[in-house]
């Protein structure tokens, strides 16, 4: 096993994007019309432009310019379609290369080895490929991979006692997933043969580390950080402070206030991926590690989202879906954390009038916001403390029109 099979990247390569690189990225904008609109005087300019000199790229900016890539049918090469959250109305998905960047990964953060043999947890739910990221990881690294998907709480603890088995040595898990196992080592049941954990992908996994440590003492900790849209940005592993990433060669990464803003370089994306605000707010921040290259510690969301199975999700969207329903007058969403964590969402809903508060309705309304959001469909049903409707005769600050509270 090793950190790294590569020389990391220096300092200087990290914390600089040549103007050679700034114009390659602008010249894949010129086939994208809100794109070529957004960056037209840049497009025009006849000097060298620095990287910060560019407008900020937001997430309605990238999702009508991934519309817009998809629709022309202008992707070069092979592609995969990723959606990280929205409604089946207003998706917000990602384009990304047939690869994933597997390689680029791969080259600075290698937690397997050819003896290790993964069980992969996490679900292939639908435009999801970050189960398939990790199965195409673990055979770059000589590792055997069981691709296992999401399994149900009522049988996880058959299933850790068929993977131990298996000779299994090392676990991929959503946060979720992560959390019911920490919650099976309180309790003495965890696997005792775990060698190392894979946790993290498109998303940041606030699992806290105090916790892994003392219900999987000994276990190896490997995490990757980034976002829907990003894709993997940074990494981490045995002996990093927690919450600090190495960024990856092709990812560049600033801090504009507080708001984390990447940047994709030396490798093809479409659309570009310029000063992208990730939705996250962090700083630079030196890693206990002590190797080289540019860190950042993640601080945390900028906006009101919450996590689910790894995924974003805006409290507006479910509200959204919410009042399409006929039998909700308004809503709202509230977050609680569990002790290990986890966020539980909360559905309140005002019913419309005449319509009875009971399990059937409020399972009708669950069922029908589920349904509609692309990245909690795959949230399985028996998971019911995980997103609940609860019916209210008052929702606090609410009048006339529902909205995000």
């Amino acid at each position: 096993m090793s950190f790294s099979t590569q020389p990391a990247p220096s300092a200087k390569s990290q914390e600089e994007v040549s103007p050679t690189h700034v114009q390659s990225m602008l010249r894949g904008v010129r086939r994208i019309p809100s794109l070529y609109r957004k960056y037209l005087t840049w497009l025009n300019s006849k000097r060298p432009l620095a990287l910060h000199s560019l407008p900020v790229l937001t997430q309605a900016e990238l999702s009508v310019a991934t519309s817009e890539v998809l629709r022309a049918g202008s992707q070069e090469g092979g592609s995969v379609i990723y959606a990280g959250g929205g409604t089946l109305a207003e998706p917000k998905m990602s384009l990304l290369p047939e690869d994933m960047y597997v390689g680029e990964v791969h080259g600075s953060w290698s937690p397997l080895d050819q003896g290790d043999v993964l069980a992969n947890l996490f679900p292939g739910d639908r435009l999801w490929p970050a189960q398939s990221f990790y199965n195409r990881l673990a055979t770059r690294s000589g590792a055997t991979v069981l691709p296992v998907g999401g399994v149900p709480d009522s049988q996880l603890e058959r299933w850790l006692a068929f993977l131990g088995n298996q000779g299994v040595t090392a676990i991929a898990a959503p946060p979720d997933t992560l959390q019911r196992l920490l919650v099976l080592c309180e309790s003495g049941l965890g696997p005792r043969w775990l060698r190392k954990l894979l946790i993290g992908g498109p998303f940041h996994d606030p699992t806290p580390e105090r916790l892994i440590s003392q219900r999987l003492p000994g276990v190896q900790v490997w995490q990757l950080y980034g976002s829907a849209e990003a894709w993997m940005v940074g990494h981490r592993g045995p002996g990093c402070a927690e919450d600090v990433f190495h960024l990856l060669p092709h990812q560049h990464a600033e801090i504009d206030g507080d708001r984390i803003l990447v940047t994709t370089t030396g490798v093809h994306r479409a659309p570009p991926l310029i000063r992208y605000v990730i939705g996250d707010r962090g700083v630079l921040a030196p890693c206990a590690c002590g190797r080289p290259g540019r860190t950042i510690r993640v601080l945390g969301r900028l906006e009101s989202s919450v996590t689910v199975q790894g995924r974003p999700i805006r409290p507006d969207e479910l509200v959204g879906l919410a009042i399409q329903i006929g039998e909700v007058a308004a809503a709202q969403v509230a977050v609680s954390r569990t002790d290990a964590g986890a966020e539980q969402l909360q559905l309140r809903v005002r019913l419309a009038e005449g319509v009875p508060d009971d399990d059937y309705t409020r399972d009708w309304i669950r069922h029908q916001v589920l349904s509609g959001h692309l990245a909690l469909e795959g949230v399985a049903e028996e998971e019911s403390d995980a997103f609940e409707v609860v019916a209210v005769d008052q929702l606090p600050g609410l009048e006339a029109l529902p909205g995000l509270r």
